[in-house]
This record gives structure tokens, C-alpha cells and sequence, in this order.
């Protein structure tokens, strides 16, 4: 019912949503790719139709199932002339969002995923900062979205809001910073003719598994018209059931990356674009190897990938620590001599974990001051008791005393070890 009076208030006050002019191009065109999301889709297509940029197309591509996504989409564009909602088998989430770019008649494009949620005025201020720059591509921070309500900034906002030009042109030639961020395509709208001019597509592979890598690069990449505006409107859920995000998968990741640099190989994206971009290409090929497991033909296509670089882009990258580039190195030299060294970490690792939460146990404050009551009450009671009684008392209380000592070097060797955590580490891949 609640519903129902939220989209007649919609209408009586837009009466363009049910009788839209076929002579008004769209602002901004919404693709949205659909599959599997019944729970969130309503929330997000609830924050879609309300933007108070009602001057929008809302292109819905799903993959055609008869489920409850489908029948929500229905019931939206039934009672919403700005939906367009093509039901058909697309082979995953670039070639749905491939088909709703092809499909798109707004000035610009934006991108939405299902589970996720918009702040009503998104669409209206970053269009109207692109229309004021003259911009391709408007980009913005986001919000991490969890479903308790909770809202976190995401990461790189800080950095970035000092290290690009805000509000108005650059080009990532010149601010390099823009490519370490995470990929957030949905955070931004795109302009339709740089992107038709640029032919600028996902790529479509099957489950649709980081197809976002090289559209994020191509989008940034190719214009000296980035904007970069410091206001985070986009609710990202990371908390979603079956999300990449919750779910990371390291051959398809590895395959996405071989795309990008077989696409990319000239000497200008080599010099401008991968001394920035090769973070993120670590972080989420050898990054995850300190954490899961990795087999012997995976590394070596990791491998073969890195050394696509030449080797001065590695070293004069400015976004990469000394054991970071260390770690290239020595994964390019013998992939499988360093799949040994990630595993032995590994282990080293797990062990690691295990034996701090030991010392953290006895080196806590509470832990200490236990032992050391019990050590002085049974020492004292030890008085007072007969002779054998007392000495197996009193030597309880020496054991107790023994333990609260190890306590206090526990809280000790817990402080050095975290201190010498991070040499060891560097020392460990420097040989």
C-alpha cells in the first residue's frame, strides 16, 4: 500500500513518468544488469525512480529467468514509463551491461548494481557538474553499505580528495592517483559519445567475474576530461550473499589482468598508466597469495603477466612499497620457486595467528592479575595449613607465581613480535 502511494505521488507530480515526451532525450541513461537479487532489487529500484533527476532512462537487463527478479521488473515498468526492460539470455554482466549501452539514447550512462542503493540526488548533481565541465566522466567516492544500516567510507576517498583536481578537468596522464582506486564504475556516469566514439564495452566472459577491471581502464584512460567530484552518493552493499566482493576467485582474476595487457601495449600506457595501475594488478593477483591457495599453473601465468612490465616501470612505480616490488621480482624470476616461499608464509602465518592468540590469552590484563591474586591466596593460605597439605599448596602458589611471571614476558614478547612482523616479513621475500 505504502508503495502503491509513493509511485501515485511520483506520477501526479512527474506526469512525464506516464506520458513521457519522445522528443526529450534522457540525461542520463540507468543500466541496470539483474540476476538472482530478489532480496535487495526493490530497495534499489526504489532509489532509481525517485531521483530527483526525473529526466532518466532506467534500462533493467536481466537474464531472462521466470523468478521473482523478473516479476519485480515487471511490476516497475508497469507503473513506470522511463523503464525499458529487455528479458533476454545475455551470458553474464558484461554482455548485460554491453547490450543496455547499446541500448542507451541518454547524454550519459550511468551503471547501477542491483543490490545496491542511490542517494535521490546523485544523477541530478553529477550531471550537472558534467554539463558545467564539459566532462566524459564524472567520479566520485561511495559509502561501503552494510544491510544493518552501517555506512563507512571506502578507502581512497582521504588520498584522493588532495591528490587530483577537484570539481573540475584532468587526465590520468597527469593524475596518475586516479587509477589506484578501486574500479567503482557504478560511482560515476559516462558520457555517450566518448563512449560509442572510444568503442568502450565489457569484457563478456561467462559468470561475469571482475569484467568491471578493464572498463574501468579504458574509461579513465582515454579522455582528459575526468572529473572528480568529493561526494559520496552511492550506497556499495559488501555484505551481499554470493557477491564477488565476499567470494574472490583468483584464475578469473588472473585472466581479466592477461586481457588488459594484451590490449594494452604501447610505450605511453606503459610509461603514464602502469606505474599507478600495477597496484592494483599485485593487490589482487600476488596480494591474495598470502591468504589462499594457488596452484603451479596459476602462478606461472601471473608470472607471464608481470613480465609484460618492463622492468623500470616496476621500480619507478610510485605507489608501490620495496617489498611489494620485491615480491614482482622474484615472482616474475621463478614463479614456482615463490609459489613455495607464499605457501611456507602460509604456514608461517597460521602459526603465527595461533601462537599470538596464545600470548595475547596469558598477556592480557585480566589474565595477569587472576594469576597473580591466586599465586598470593594460595601462599598465604599455605600458612595456615599442616605441613603436607601446606607444601602442596604453597607449591601450587609457586606454579601460579610462575605462570603470572610468563604473563608479564608473554605481554613483552607479544609487543617485539609485533614490531619485527613487518622487517621479517621484508627480510623473508628480499632472499
Amino acid at each position: 500500500m505504502l508503495l502503491n502511494l509513493k509511485i501515485s505521488f511520483r506520477i501526479f507530480r512527474y506526469p512525464e513518468l506516464c506520458m513521457p515526451n519522445i522528443f526529450l532525450k534522457p540525461a542520463v541513461s540507468v543500466i541496470v544488469p539483474v540476476y538472482r537479487v530478489d532480496k535487495y532489487l526493490t530497495e534499489c529500484l526504489e532509489s532509481i525512480v525517485n531521483q530527483t533527476l526525473t529526466n532518466i532512462e532506467i534500462i533493467i537487463v536481466d537474464e531472462g529467468d521466470d523468478d521473482r527478479c523478473r516479476k519485480i521488473i515487471d511490476y516497475y515498468q508497469s507503473i513506470d514509463c522511463r523503464i525499458v526492460a529487455p528479458h533476454k539470455k545475455n551470458g553474464g554482466y558484461g554482455a548485460s551491461c554491453n547490450l543496455g549501452i547499446s541500448m542507451a539514447k541518454g547524454e550519459f550512462i550511468a551503471i547501477v548494481e542491483s543490490d545496491d542503493v542511490l542517494a535521490p540526488n546523485m544523477y541530478e548533481e553529477l550531471y550537472d557538474l558534467a554539463i558545467e565541465t564539459g566532462a566524459d566522466v564524472v567520479k566520485g567516492p561511495y559509502y561501503e553499505y552494510f544491510s544493518n544500516g552501517t555506512l563507512r567510507d571506502c578507502s581512497y576517498r582521504r588520498k584522493l580528495k588532495t591528490s587530483v583536481p577537484q570539481k573540475k578537468c584532468f587526465s590520468a596522464v597527469d593524475y596518475g592517483e586516479i587509477l589506484e582506486i578501486h574500479a567503482s564504475l557504478w560511482a560515476a556516469i559516462y558520457r555517450t559519445s566518448y563512449m560509442r566514439e572510444k568503442n568502450i564495452r565489457f569484457i563478456q566472459a561467462k559468470g561475469g567475474a571482475y569484467v568491471d577491471v578493464g572498463f574501468r581502464i579504458d574509461t579513465l584512460t582515454n579522455t582528459n576530461k575526468i572529473v572528480w567530484y568529493d561526494k559520496p552518493f552511492y550506497l556499495y552493499r559488501v555484505d551481499a550473499e554470493g557477491s564477488t566482493t565476499n567470494n574472490f576467485r583468483l584464475a578469473p582474476m588472473i585472466k581479466r589482468w592477461s586481457e588488459v595487457h594484451q590490449a594494452h601495449k604501447d610505450q605511453q600506457f606503459n610509461e603514464y598508466f602502469y606505474p599507478f595501475l600495477i597496484k592494483d594488478e599485485y593487490l589482487n593477483t600476488i596480494g591474495w597469495l598470502k591468504n589462499i591457495k594457488c596452484s603451479e599453473e596459476e602462478i606461472r601465468e601471473i608470472s607471464t603477466n608481470l613480465q609484460k612490465l618492463p622492468i623500470e616501470t616496476i621500480k619507478k612505480s610510485p605507489v608501490l612499497t620495496g617489498n611489494q616490488k620485491n615480491e614482482i621480482f622474484a615472482c616474475r624470476k621463478d614463479p614456482e620457486g615463490f609459489l613455495i616461499k607464499m605457501n611456507r608464509y602460509r604456514r608461517l602465518k597460521r602459526a603465527y595467528a595461533d601462537f599470538d592468540k596464545f600470548i595475547n590469552f596469558f598477556g592480557s590484563q585480566s589474565v595477569r592479575y587472576s594469576f597473580f591474586c591466586l599465586a598470593v591466596i594460595f601462599l598465604l593460605a599455605s600458612l595456615n595449613i599442616s605441613e603436607e597439605g601446606g607444601f602442596i599448596t604453597s607449591l601450587t602458589g609457586i606454579i601460579l607465581g610462575l605462570v603470572f611471571i610468563f604473563s608479564l614476558c608473554a605481554r613483552v614478547v607479544q609487543k617485539l613480535l609485533s614490531r619485527a612482523k613487518e622487517k621479517i616479513v621484508n627480510v623473508y621475500f628480499q632472499n
